[in-house]
């Protein structure tokens, strides 16, 4: 091993965990072979290869970005070639952007560009060194050519790095879609530590959505739509996170202890989302505004603050809307109306500025048309929910615990707490846009269907929301 410091982990107590748990033949096995972490690990690249059976000599591509990374006074990037060429045939491919923002997407374009690419390489293996866009594009390259995959992680800034879903732009709309599992994940907290502050409090706000996630997650179980909610997953993920809202002053301030436990903490998340096959363990409506924040920034090529930091933010306000809600359902009968039930044309006029072409609106309405249909007729197992409201609210409450916890670590953490100090912060009638209509992008019943369908999602509640999320900033 290059360093003495580095350590393989091959998941042995997180599969047994998982394997002893009541609903584990509810759960897909863990695909990740091993996490390689600690000082140096990045040039344990050759170990980890031939670990994964990839045997010396064989054709090697590196995929990346023209970003520099930094490692030590070096860049990561040759620091992994410097590595990779004592023992293989290194290629490498660059995906570059392709916005007048100057910005990689994951587009059906960059995507294929990058299959192209190394298809013609030939490679036995393929090396992805970047942060989260550029490993999802390489997790959809392996897949597609059956690669032994290994990931250098260059930032804690999101959980997609250990799982099997990438977030791609498909029609300029954010899917989370099937790719395939990395074989081994590489975490260097030297590495980790010199990426921009601001994408490690970026990783603390995409981590702290497994609370109003966790919470949309039960719903969605409770009324029936997706019946895959699991207490041991929400389970795994807390406990990696337990003391974490200790160290947050040290994230922000990037040390490389606290850097690298968030890292683990986002590599078990990714993980948990693998397990459990979907993304709900941690995606619920805070990353629906999110979505849609980066859709209107990408439709109009503009810049957008970074995925974790406007998750951040919309946690703390899906924190604050389950706190009105829960009051809500609570002093008062509530019914449910289909009427409030989206239709195409809504659908269609409020995604329509995006796209002249219509083929965004569309793949939105087709998504959430399946949950529209199913909704439409289980009218009477949403309004059972809400009629036995009491029966759900502690557990809705332990799940999301106290919303002031979550704003005092990103505040720790010198992370924004308010879509205005987003950087750069999105105009204030785009937030609301947002938050309105997120719920229409996507076929995943979350707090905003339930308060669309009982009538509370009107512009005068969001707006009040709002103004409480910038008073607690």
């Amino acid at each position: 091993m290059s360093n003495e410091i580095v350590i393989i982990d091959t998941l042995d107590e997180v599969r047994e965990f998982l394997h002893n748990a009541s609903d584990a033949a509810s759960f897909r096995e863990i695909g990740l072979s091993m996490i390689v972490r600690g000082e140096g690990a990045a040039r344990a690249i050759v170990e980890t290869l031939e670990k994964l059976k990839v045997e010396r000599g064989a054709p090697v591509t590196v995929l990346s970005d023209t970003t520099a990374k930094r490692y030590g006074d070096l860049d990561v990037l040759d620091v992994v070639l410097e590595v990779l060429v004592s023992a293989y045939r290194v290629d490498v491919v660059k995906v570059t952007a392709s916005t007048p923002a100057s910005i990689v997407l994951a587009d059906e374009s960059t995507v294929e560009g990058a299959i192209e690419d190394v298809t013609g390489l030939a490679p036995r293996a393929l090396v992805s060194v970047g942060s989260g866009t550029v490993v999802d594009i390489g997790k959809v390259v392996a897949r597609q050519l059956s690669l032994a995959h290994v990931v250098v992680q260059t930032a804690a800034s999101v959980n997609g790095f250990s799982d099997d879903q990438s977030v791609l732009l498909v029609k300029g709309v954010k899917r989370s879609s099937p790719s395939r599992w990395p074989d081994a994940l590489i975490i260097d907290p030297i590495v980790v530590a010199q990426a921009p502050l601001a994408m490690t409090r970026s990783g603390l706000g995409d981590q702290l959505s497994m609370f109003s996630a966790a919470a949309d997650w039960y719903l969605t179980d409770a009324v029936g739509f997706d019946t895959s909610y699991s207490p041991t997953l929400v389970a795994l993920m807390r406990d990696s996170f337990a003391g974490m809202g200790s160290t947050s002053r040290e994230l922000g301030e990037g040390l490389p202890v606290a850097v690298a436990s968030l890292a683990s903490c986002l590599a078990l998340g990714g993980i948990t989302m693998g397990v459990a096959g979907r993304t709900a363990p941690s995606s619920g409506t805070e990353h629906l505004i999110s979505h849609l924040l980066e859709m209107h920034a990408d439709a109009l090529g503009m810049p957008s603050a970074s995925h974790g930091s406007q998750v951040g933010v919309a946690c703390v306000f899906t924190m604050l809307l389950w706190r009105r809600l829960r009051e809500h359902l609570t002093t008062g009968d509530r019914r449910v109306e289909g009427i409030n039930i989206a239709s195409r044309e809504s659908v269609f006029e409020t995604f329509a500025h995006l796209d002249t072409t219509g083929a965004l609106a569309e793949e939105c309405w087709t998504a959430y048309e399946r949950k529209a249909r199913w909704t439409s007729t289980h009218l009477d197992d949403v309004q059972r929910v809400v009629s036995e409201w009491s029966s759900h609210d502690h557990a809705i409450g332990e799940l999301l615990g106290p919303d002031g916890d979550i704003a005092a670590m990103l505040r720790d953490a010198q992370a924004p707490l308010s879509f205005s100090q987003l950087e750069p912060a999105p105009p204030r009638d785009v937030v609301a846009w947002s938050i309105a209509n997120g719920y229409l992008m996507r076929d995943r019943f979350t707090i905003i269907d339930l308060a669309v369908l009982i009538g509370y999602w009107t512009p005068d509640n969001i707006a009040a929301l709002m103004k409480e999320l910038d008073e607690l900033a």
